[in-house]
C-alpha cells in the first residue's frame, strides 16, 4: 500500500468516525424527544481507492409498532372524551344519597309535602314545599343546560379539532416536498422526517390514520376507513360550519352541521370515513350521547309534571289548567318536550315571592279561598300521586310500573352505568397505549448500546490516528535520509 493511499483510507475513518459520534450524540440527546427515531450511518467499503464511505444517516423506525400506537391514540382519544362527558353528567345528576342527586331533590320535596299534610295550616311547611319544589325544578334545569354546555363545548372541540387537522396536513404537505428535495440533493432529511412524524401523531389522536411509504421520501395518508387525507402534493381539506352555543331541540340538519370534505358536505353515513378518534367522539356527544341525556331528563320532568297535574290529584284544575309544576308558566304539551327539564318551574300561583298565595297549596291551584286552613286532601293527593307504581308516559323512555323515585332512580343508574363501562373500557385502551408506548421506547434509542457504539467509533479513531502517526513517522524518516 502506497503512503498516499494509506493517508486517504485514514482520513476516510476519521471522517466517518467523527460523522458517527455526532450521530450518537444525536441519539442520546434526543431519547425522550417525541417523534425522534434512532439515526444510524450506513457506511460501505469503497472498492476503489480504499477506505469507506458515508451513504447516509437512517432513521430506525418500526412501521408496523408506529401504525399500532397511532390507531391506540386514536382510540384512547375517543373513548377518552366519551368518558369525560359521562363523569361530568354523572356529577351532574347525581347518585342516590348524593347532596346534589336529582333523587335527594326529589326526596327532600316528598319530604316537605309529608310535612305539609300532616299541618296544613303551618305555613313555614307550606313554604318548604315551596323551597324544595323550587330546587327540584331548579336542579331539573341546571341538569339540562349541563347537558346543552357540554354538546355545546363539544361543538367547539369539532371546529377546533378540524383546524388542527387541516393545519398538520398543510405541513406534512410541505415537508414531503422539502424531503424530496434533500433526499434528491443527497442532503440529510431526517430531523424533517421527525417533525413530519410528529405532525401525523397530531392528526392520528384526532382521526385514526394510516401512513403509506411514497418514492422521495413522501408519505400518503389515509383515515383507517379509507378517506384520502393526503396523496400528492395537496392535502384533503376539511370543513365544519356550526354556532358556538347547541341548545335543546337541535338536530344535525336543524341546524347542526356535519364535515365537508373538500368543499363536499359528507352524508351521516359517510362520516364513519372518520369514525375512531376524538372528533368522531365529540359528534357523538353532540348528536347522540347528549340529546339521549337531554330526552331522559324531560321524560322525568314531565312524569313529575303529569302525576301533579291530574285533576283527580287537584280536583281544582280545569283539562287545559298548569299543575303544581308548569312548562314555562303554561301546562306541558307532550308535542313539545324537547327542553322540558330547562324549562319546567313552580307554578307561580303557590310562590310568594312571585305573588302566588301559599293556601293554594292546600285548598288547589285553582280554589277561590284557603279555607278550611286544616284540609290535607290535596297535600295528601299528591304525597300519594309521587307515590303512586303507575305505567310508563307513552312515547317515554321508561318501562313498566314505577313510582316517580323509580324514575329518578333508573336515569341516575344509567348514568352511572354509562360513566363506569365508559372508564373501564378507557382503562383497557389506555393501558394498550402505554404497552406500545414502552415497546416504541424499546425500539428507540438504547443508551446502552449508544455508549458501546461510541466506545467502537473512539477505537476506530485511535486506529486511524496512529496510521497517520506512522505515516508521518514515515515521511519524517524519509526526509532525514
Amino acid at each position: 500500500m502506497s503512503i498516499a493511499k494509506a493517508i486517504s483510507n485514514a482520513m476516510s475513518g476519521l471522517t466517518a468516525t467523527a460523522r458517527g459520534t455526532e450521530v450518537v450524540a444525536s441519539n442520546l440527546s434526543n431519547i425522550m424527544t417525541p417523534g425522534y427515531a434512532r439515526r444510524e450511518m450506513v457506511v460501505t467499503a469503497q472498492l476503489l481507492g480504499g477506505g469507506v464511505r458515508i451513504d447516509g444517516i437512517t432513521r430506525i423506525v418500526n412501521a408496523s409498532l408506529l401504525s399500532e400506537a397511532r390507531m391506540a391514540a386514536s382510540s384512547v382519544g375517543d373513548v377518552s372524551a366519551r368518558a369525560s362527558f359521562f363523569q361530568g353528567m354523572e356529577k351532574i345528576v347525581g347518585l342516590p344519597g348524593e347532596p346534589q342527586a336529582l333523587s335527594t331533590a326529589l326526596t327532600d320535596f316528598q319530604a316537605a309535602l309529608s310535612a305539609a299534610a300532616a299541618r296544613p295550616d303551618d305555613e313555614i311547611r307550606l313554604s318548604q314545599i315551596v323551597s324544595t319544589a323550587s330546587a327540584l325544578a331548579g336542579r331539573l334545569n341546571a341538569a339540562s343546560t349541563a347537558v346543552q354546555a357540554a354538546r355545546s363545548t363539544a361543538q367547539q372541540d369539532i371546529a377546533s379539532e378540524v383546524a388542527t387537522v387541516n393545519a398538520a396536513l398543510e405541513r406534512v404537505a410541505y415537508l414531503n416536498a422539502r424531503i424530496t428535495v434533500l433526499d434528491a440533493d443527497g442532503k440529510d432529511a431526517t430531523p424533517l422526517m421527525d417533525e413530519r412524524q410528529q405532525q401525523i401523531d397530531r392528526i392520528a389522536r384526532i382521526v385514526p390514520v394510516q401512513e403509506v411509504t411514497r418514492e422521495g421520501g413522501k408519505v400518503a395518508l389515509f383515515t383507517a376507513e379509507g378517506a384520502v387525507l393526503l396523496d400528492g402534493s395537496v392535502p384533503a381539506r376539511l370543513g365544519f360550519q356550526g354556532n358556538a352555543q347547541v341548545t335543546a331541540g337541535q338536530v344535525v340538519g336543524a341546524p347542526l352541521e356535519l364535515l365537508t370534505l373538500n368543499g363536499t358536505a359528507l352524508s351521516a353515513a359517510q362520516m364513519r370515513l372518520f369514525g375512531g378518534g376524538s372528533l368522531a367522539a365529540n359528534f357523538q356527544i353532540r348528536d347522540q350521547l347528549g340529546p339521549q341525556l337531554q330526552s331522559e331528563l324531560d321524560d322525568m320532568a314531565f312524569e313529575l309534571h303529569q302525576r301533579l297535574a291530574d285533576p283527580a290529584v287537584d280536583p281544582t284544575l280545569g283539562a287545559g289548567d298548569a299543575g303544581l309544576f308548569t312548562d314555562a308558566g303554561a301546562r306541558a304539551d307532550p308535542a313539545t318536550l324537547v327542553g322540558l327539564a330547562g324549562r319546567i318551574a313552580l307554578n307561580a300561583s303557590v310562590d310568594p315571592g312571585q305573588g302566588g298565595q301559599l293556601w293554594r297549596l292546600r285548598s288547589g291551584l285553582q280554589a277561590p279561598n284557603g279555607e278550611p286552613v286544616g284540609q290535607s286532601s290535596v297535600l295528601n293527593a299528591l304525597v300519594d300521586a309521587l307515590d303512586a307504581q303507575r305505567p310508563a308516559q307513552p312515547g317515554s323512555g321508561f318501562t313498566g310500573n314505577g313510582s316517580l323515585s323509580s324514575r329518578f332512580g333508573s336515569v341516575e343508574s344509567r348514568v352511572a352505568t354509562r360513566r363506569v363501562e365508559a372508564q373501564a373500557d378507557l382503562a383497557v385502551r389506555s393501558s394498550r397505549q402505554s404497552t406500545l408506548s414502552a415497546s416504541m421506547m424499546a425500539e428507540g434509542v438504547d443508551s446502552d448500546a449508544e455508549m458501546q457504539r461510541l466506545l467502537q467509533y473512539e477505537q476506530s479513531f485511535a486506529a486511524n490516528a496512529r496510521v497517520l502517526s506512522a505515516v508521518d513517522e514515515m515521511i519524517n524518516q524519509i526526509l532525514r535520509i
